[in-house]
């Protein structure tokens, strides 16, 4: 009833503002239209407009569009500039009552920086025009995509978003990779500040969790600067929340989709129920208050019943449509002394069917295979966000927001494999019941205090917290007879078993920064700044394995182990057709870890004759990172270990950028970085990802890695929105820390600092608007525009006897020289765009997107059994956005349309052979949109 009470006085509050609205515009006209690129026809996205002689004035919007209403009767003069290009003004503009002048201005590019119309608005940092006007006046290697190009191109999250820019890849729609440096290598940050991650095994955040609804842009800054966090080498990726909009609106989004190879078919899923289908489970499925009050659960009769949540066997349905939900609502209210407020809200949720079926082997080194399996997923997953942006600005030298975000996101997999297993020597099917769901929710506070003319104060807090839960995982293995029928595997008590895993970290982190500006303009130096940064976070983690000692004998019905494995047929050892619980406890299954970073930097600015600036900086970084952890025999008593990692770093950066003319620049930057090991890799908990797969496992005497980077790049600007750039970098690293197979009879990953890696490579942009490409004043070329990205990337890892010998996990690496884990040697983007006008309201964007990654490593191989490569992926989409009029958006997708199949192989000298396969299926997505 309070919910439903709110939503009335919501919407009362906001009809009451636009009667008055209303009535206010009575007598009063407006003057409205659209600011373009005279010789290109592009939208000018932060155009500055203004009535002459007055103290009104706007910043077009992200489609070029500016509206200023309350006009008198009259006639106005308006003054209109952009950055780079020639002013006009327009003079003898008659304004009538209640009526719309509507005044469409174009303006020519000009050769110097004109003075500008001081507007009240800023460039929208959604659009590409913006946001190239940003990276032109960087200084550092960057690149940015914003929300606009996001929705044009049919993305969904931010992990789709990275692929996007040149030498970015995603692994498994989770683990990022720039310029062929995977995960450790990189940093993720929300508005600027870290962000931990939900899942235990990786450093970034899945990114994959982030939908479009909430992201202004994504950012991807590849050259190392001393006030982002020192960890660094491949790329620090920034996620930008929207903030409040200039004019209030409420919206409401409704998606849905269809997948070739699951939508109306037979579908496997823990259970229909809403919590389920919401992705808010994890409560039905917690750990039972006997199990958890017990610290080595063993039962044997019904009086000790535990009650799990999960049933043994899934439930069989058809998968219908996916489904998709979102609100957003903003505004921002002037007040007295040039001051704002501004919110925005934004909640959003959807969820996808997803289906596909393929092989997964593993051979050894005469390529006879340890396990062979086909098998059948079906996953089931939720996103549900929720965006709140307050920003307060009293004044025009002062600034303060408050962004809170949170993210719940859930993954309902039921994993079934069936096939040959090597030392059990016949065939096997084996199925998981797993349900999985992760929570962040993070708060940050901004603020900027501009002191004098030359110095600006700006300050930083957040927190974020971060759970993540594996709430009773079921497996059940059974023999395969071979005649359809099955019956329970019990060679080891583990086969049958339930899983429970939970993770929380608390992220507290803050920054500190002044800039100082110098008031000699003859002066070559031009600015400083000084910041303290501080970041602690703080994880738990544990696991527990319940295992299950079956003593039923024949054949069983596999859909219905329920009837086998209730609560009523607990009984003793001696009990024919029961079974009994039994804890599989295993000392490294918990484990805690910190990380506590403080840090110093210092950047100064200097300029020559307005072309050549030397930005140089160092930073001072103290990290302690300790791992508390227990090995394998220790007792439930036994007191953790603790390892302790601790490090003082200088890092110094420097970038040398010459500006040829006011649309080329050259970049030339160098810098010392360093890596950490993820708590995961750095803790012995060991973790199995299926039946009979290989199993993962930490090592607590890895050290920090030392990166050595160097970048230089060229970048020339046609238009505000064309670019072509070309990148060249190179980086060598030290003691780098790669996965490798331990000696071993079952299969078991670890990581090892290894002797060294170079990584070095190539990336090409080009963005261009076909009419200007042709010189041709036809409208239809100048709504066609293209973008193609490409990298080529050469690595190598190098692994030397001496480190062989020194390690203390059993290592015996097939190859020692090769390509880094995950890098691909080429990657190709490509996007085409049609935008046809069919009315000043209404509007279709046609757009073919095109991406491509090369063969890449996956897993480096062991004992003589051949490395696995992940083959090439070629990914066609198809993406239709129409706006019907002011209020209506109507978007179509085509996605995966070649469907390609996704092929692992192990590569030996004389052959190679298939470790995975599986197809995603074509999907087709319908985004209806409205205004009010």
């Amino acid at each position: 009833m309070k919910s439903q009470s709110t939503l009335k006085r919501a919407l009362i509050t906001l009809l009451f503002v636009c009667v008055n609205a209303a009535v206010f515009a009575q007598g009063t006209g407006k003057i409205s239209g659209i600011v373009t690129d005279k010789k290109t026809g592009e939208a000018l996205v932060g155009a500055g407009v203004k009535i002459a002689g007055t103290a009104r004035a706007i910043a077009t919007d992200s489609v070029g569009r500016y509206t200023i209403s309350g006009l008198a009767t009259g006639n106005y003069s308006l003054e209109v500039s952009y950055i780079t290009y020639a002013s006009r003004t327009v003079a003898n503009i008659e304004v009538k009552s209640g009526a719309t002048t509507t005044l469409n201005i174009n303006l020519e590019e000009s050769g110097t920086n004109l003075n500008q119309v001081v507007i009240s608005g800023t460039a929208n940092k959604e659009s590409a025009t913006a946001l190239n006007l940003e990276r032109k006046n960087a200084t550092v290697v960057i690149q940015k995509i914003g929300a606009q190009e996001l929705s044009r191109k049919g993305l969904s999250n931010v992990a789709e978003g990275v692929t996007k820019i040149a030498g970015v890849s995603v692994v498994g729609n989770k683990s990022v990779f720039v310029r062929g440096l995977g995960d450790r290598y990189n940093n993720a940050t929300l508005n600027g500040l870290p962000i931990p991650s939900t899942n235990p095994d990786q450093k970034l955040i899945p990114l994959d969790i982030f939908p479009v609804s909430v992201v202004k842009n994504i950012g991807v800054t590849k050259s190392y600067s001393p006030e982002l966090y020192g960890d660094f080498s491949g790329g620090a990726i920034d996620i930008v929340t929207k903030d409040y909009p200039e004019q209030a609106y409420f919206k409401v989004g409704l998606a849905t989709g269809f997948n070739s190879i699951t939508t109306g078919k037979d579908f496997y899923t823990s259970t229909t129920d809403a919590k389920n289908y919401l992705g808010f489970a994890r409560g039905d499925r917690e750990m039972p208050a006997i199990v958890r009050d017990s610290r080595a659960f063993y039962s044997e009769s019904p009086s000790q019943r535990p009650g799990f949540g999960a049933a043994w066997s899934p439930q069989k349905i058809t998968a219908p449509l996916n489904t998709g939900l979102s609100l957003s609502a903003g505004n921002s209210y002037k007040l007295k002394n040039n001051g704002k407020f501004g919110f925005l809200a934004n909640l959003s949720y959807k969820n996808d069917y997803r289906y596909n079926d393929g092989i997964s082997a593993i051979y050894n080194a005469q390529q006879a295979p340890d396990y062979y399996y086909t098998t059948d997923r079906y996953n089931f997953v939720t996103n549900t966000s929720g965006l709140l942006n307050l920003s307060y600005k009293p004044s025009t030298k002062s600034t303060y927001s408050f962004t809170t975000l949170y993210v719940n996101d859930s993954s309902n997999d039921i994993f079934d494999q069936q096939g040959y297993k090597s030392d059990i020597g016949f065939d096997i099917y084996a199925r998981r019941n797993g349900y999985t769901q992760n929570s962040l929710l993070t708060s940050q506070f901004n603020g900027v205090n501009e002191l004098t003319s030359r110095t600006k104060l700006k300050y930083a807090l957040g927190y974020s917290n971060i759970t993540g839960s594996t709430p009773d995982r079921v497996q059940n293995s059974f023999l395969d007879n071979g005649d359809n029928t099955y019956g329970f595997l019990r060679l080891n008590d583990g086969d049958n078993h339930r899983f429970f895993a939970d993770l929380n970290e608390d992220d507290f982190s803050g920054n500190l920064s002044i800039d100082f500006a110098s008031k000699d303009e003859n002066s070559i130096f031009k600015s400083m700044q000084a910041g303290f940064q501080g970041r602690y976070k703080d994880r738990t983690f544990g696991a527990r394995q319940i295992d299950t000692k079956i003593r039923v004998g024949g054949r069983v019905n596999i859909d219905d182990v329920d009837s086998y494995l209730g609560d009523d047929k607990l009984g003793g050892v001696s009990q024919a057709n029961s079974f009994n619980y039994q804890e599989n406890y295993y000392a490294p299954n918990n484990y805690d870890a910190t990380l506590a970073i403080a840090a110093s930097f210092l950047n100064f600015n200097f300029e020559w004759n307005k072309k050549l600036k030397l930005i140089a900086g160092l930073r001072a970084e103290y990290s302690s990172q300790n791992t508390y952890y227990k090995v394998s025999g220790q007792t439930i008593e036994a007191p953790f270990r603790v390892k302790t990692l601790n490090n003082f770093d200088l890092l110094p950066a420097a970038t040398l950028k010459y500006n040829f003319n006011d649309k080329e620049n050259l970049l030339i930057a160098a810098s010392r970085t360093i890596s950490r090991p993820l708590f995961v890799e750095s803790a012995p908990f060991r973790y199995n990802i299926g039946f009979g797969l290989a199993e993962g496992e930490g090592n607590v005497e890895l050290v920090n890695s030392v990166n050595y980077n160097a970048d230089l790049k060229y970048e020339f600007f046609p238009s505000s929105s064309e670019l072509f750039a070309v990148s060249v970098f190179a980086k060598y690293i030290d003691r780098p820390i790669e996965l490798s197979l331990i000696n071993s009879a079952e299969p078991v990953f670890t990581y090892i600092n290894t002797d060294r890696a170079t990584v070095a490579g190539i990336e090409l942009e080009y963005n261009r608007n076909i009419g200007a490409i042709f010189g041709s004043s036809s409208k239809a070329l100048k709504n066609m525009s293209f973008g193609i990205n490409g990298s080529y990337i050469y690595s190598q890892i190098r692994i030397s006897d001496e480190t062989i010998n020194n390690s203390k996990k059993p290592i015996a690496p097939t190859n020692r020289e090769r390509p880094l884990f995950g890098a691909s040697p080429y990657l190709i983007n490509f996007d085409y765009a049609y935008k046809h006008n069919w009315s000043e309201k209404s509007n279709t964007t046609f757009t073919l997107t095109y991406n491509v990654f090369g063969k890449r490593l996956f897993v480096a191989g062991s004992q003589s059994a051949g490395d696995i490569y992940e083959m090439p992926v070629n990914t066609l989409d198809f993406i239709v956005n129409t706006k019907i009029n002011k209020k209506i958006g109507l978007d179509v997708n085509f996605g995966n349309i070649l469907n390609p199949t996704i092929k692992f192989q192990q590569e030996y000298t004389t052959n190679n052979l298939p470790y995975n396969e599986y197809k995603r299926g074509f999907n087709m997505g319908l985004n209806l949109n409205y205004s009010f």
